[in-house]
C-alpha cells in the first residue's frame, strides 16, 4: 500500500499539501477518516476547496479509482449542494 497521499489516485502534490495542512497527513489517516470527513476537514481549512472536482476527487481516492469511474448517481450524491 502507497504511503503517500500523492501515490494515491487523483491526489497531486497541491492537494496533498493541503489535506496535510488540514490534518490528513498519512495515507493511513486519510483512510481512517474516510473521504467525507477528510473533505470536511480540508472545507474548514481552504473553503474554497468546497467543489466538485475536490469531493469526487477524494471519494475516488478513497475507493483507488480515478473520480471518473465513479457511478454517476454516486458522483450525484456527493457533490449535492457544492458548488462549482
Amino acid at each position: 500500500m502507497s504511503e503517500k497521499l500523492e501515490d494515491l489516485p487523483n491526489i497531486g502534490p497541491v492537494l496533498a499539501d493541503r489535506l496535510r495542512r488540514a490534518g490528513v497527513a498519512t495515507v493511513a489517516e486519510f483512510r481512517a477518516l474516510g473521504d467525507a470527513d477528510s473533505f470536511a476537514r480540508l472545507v474548514a481549512t481552504y473553503p474554497e476547496e468546497a467543489c466538485t472536482h475536490t469531493r469526487l476527487a477524494l471519494a475516488g481516492a478513497a475507493r483507488d479509482v480515478r473520480w471518473h469511474a465513479l457511478p454517476v448517481e454516486l458522483r450525484r450524491e456527493l457533490t449535492q449542494g457544492l458548488h462549482r
